[in-house]
């Protein structure tokens, strides 16, 4: 079984990476025992059993009656579906609800901090979303340290999942990054280079009324400032370096 983005694609759906694993080995099969699952996502056989059990409540799976051996098969992946765009609408209904809680504290700027890798990418994966946004980062730190994320990130740029239409990326020139800007202009965004920017340790975006600063290193670290005034200020501060800087 060879389906890690797909495996991937259902653990940041809601189910368990285990769960993911038996899910797809169920629909690569169409219906398979404990033991051949077992053998084929290589988890224990009781832990196979406990995952099935867990996705049959869940209705992703049922049993096959009739057989001496219990046989699995895999429900409907619209079932699914269905049940995240239920999760989703609900989401959206509540969302100015948790705005409103949120934006409690009146006019101070709002800062909200993140100290793990699955978290930051998450942020990142959000801010993706926005078709306006100012970067200034290096993608060779970057793809050194999240090599696969990174390229999972250019790679959804260049299918046109994200709506890029106006980001600009203020990078340093290197040898490396040259490689990864050439598919950043290919996938329709505007790259600026500065020569002498020492940048090599953070990453910076600015987007609507929010700035994004990332530390880049084994332990990396974000916090996000939301505020109008802070953010205004800095898009016009990125503006001023942007027409300094040379086209790529």
């Amino acid at each position: 079984m060879h389906y890690p983005g797909l495996v991937k694609l259902l653990n940041d759906s809601g189910l368990s990476e285990k769960e993911a694993l038996v899910y797809v080995s169920l629909l690569e099969n169409g219906s398979a025992t404990t033991t051949k699952i077992s053998r084929q996502t290589g988890l224990k056989r009781p832990t196979t059993y406990i995952v099935l059990e867990s996705l049959s409540k869940k209705g992703y799976a049922s049993t096959i009656p009739g057989k001496k051996v219990s046989t699995y098969m895999p429900g409907d992946p619209a079932i699914l579906g269905a049940k995240l765009n239920t999760t989703a609408k609900y989401f959206l209904e509540m969302l100015p609800y948790l705005q409103t809680l949120q934006n409690k504290s009146g006019n101070k700027p709002k800062i909200s901090y993140y100290d793990s890798e699955e978290a930051i990418w998450g942020v990142f994966r959000e801010t993706s979303q926005h078709p306006d946004v100012r970067l200034i980062t290096s993608y060779e730190r970057l793809s050194g340290y999240y090599p696969r994320e990174t390229e999972e990130w250019l790679k959804n740029c260049e299918r046109r999942v994200y709506r890029l239409k106006n980001w600009r990326h203020l990078i340093s020139e290197t040898s490396e990054t040259s490689k990864i800007e050439k598919r950043l202009i290919s996938s329709g965004q505007d790259v600026r280079t500065l020569p002498n920017i020492d940048m090599h340790d953070i990453d910076l975006a600015i987007y609507q009324s929010k700035i994004s600063i990332t530390l880049i290193s084994q332990e990396p670290f974000m916090v996000v400032i939301e505020s109008n005034e802070i953010a205004h200020s800095m898009t016009n501060l990125f503006d001023f370096v942007w027409n300094s800087s040379k086209p790529a």
